[in-house]
């Protein structure tokens, strides 16, 4: 297991253990913007842990 890691989430400091953002997020979750780059719920298992992030609970719709 990961050693816990100091978070920024929601603007919440949080301490966290685990590798990858599917360590950390909850299911519902279907994406996070993390230094302005969207990262979908697909990608969670790839991605490390940033130092901060906002989390969106609903599809991110394109276009209008």
């Amino acid at each position: 297991m990961a050693k816990p890691k100091p978070v920024v989430i929601d603007g919440e400091y949080t301490i966290v253990q685990g590798n990858s953002l599917a360590d950390v997020v909850s299911p519902q979750v279907t994406s996070v913007n993390t230094q302005g780059k969207l990262i979908p719920r697909d990608q969670f298992e790839r991605t490390p842990i940033p130092a901060g992030f906002d989390t969106y609970l609903s599809p991110i719709n394109k276009g209008a």
